[in-house]
């Protein structure tokens, strides 16, 4: 699952230094976050062998919270980190990479590109590192934040909802902590490695970790 990392345009571009969303930004990741939902929720739906009306509408409850979750948090925790350093940081949907997760959820899975938050600025290298470090950041947040109710929580719904979206959160950040361009982990390592090693090792761990945590 690729979510896409953000870009930074080194062009110049007068800076917003508060926390802004335009038409388009929001129409954007209306759009991403509906073709995602749908894509989870018809896997979930899969995987469950159960294509009852209920068991969809489940999955799709539980597809928007890890969708919201693992995504929109993380593309928001670039733009907000961003927008600190006076950038220009707007997310936009990529239609193709959204379809492409629709068409793959139909065989099993999901693989998608479904859009990123563009930045244009003049930042050095530990603010561009540390705007990618705010995603995958964000993500590992969510996961712990949700074992206490995965330990402790016996209502069946409620601890798969949870368990779902905080193994989605790890792996997302997982997966964008990998060391290759343009993905977050490429430029956190370039910038400080001890601090990169330690996320990606935590963000591994407690995505094996998660399902013996029942």
């Amino acid at each position: 699952m690729n979510y896409g990392p953000y870009e930074v345009a080194y062009a110049y571009t007068p800076p917003r230094r508060r926390l802004s969303f335009s038409p388009q930004e929001i129409r954007d990741l209306a759009i991403a976050v509906g073709g995602l939902t749908l894509a989870f929720a018809i896997v979930y739906s899969r995987v469950m062998y159960n294509h009852s009306i209920p068991i969809f509408l489940y999955s799709l409850l539980v597809s928007f919270l890890a969708v919201f979750s693992g995504f929109v948090f993380h593309e928001m925790g670039h733009k907000f980190v961003a927008q600190k350093y006076g950038c220009w940081a707007e997310f936009r949907a990529f239609p193709r990479g959204i379809l492409m997760a629709l068409l793959f959820s139909l065989m099993g899975f999901v693989f998608a590109a479904p859009g990123a938050v563009m930045i244009s600025g003049r930042i050095n290298q530990e603010q561009n590192a540390k705007i990618s470090m705010a995603g995958p950041v964000v993500n590992l947040a969510i996961g712990f934040s949700l074992i206490p109710v995965i330990m402790l929580v016996n209502y069946t719904p409620i601890l798969m909802a949870a368990y779902s979206v905080a193994s989605i959160n790890f792996l997302l950040a997982g997966f964008n902590l990998l060391p290759i361009p343009p993905l977050d982990g490429s430029k956190i390592w370039r910038w400080n490695i001890p601090i990169y090693i330690l996320l990606i090792a935590t963000s591994v761990a407690m995505f094996f970790a998660l399902p013996h945590l029942f």
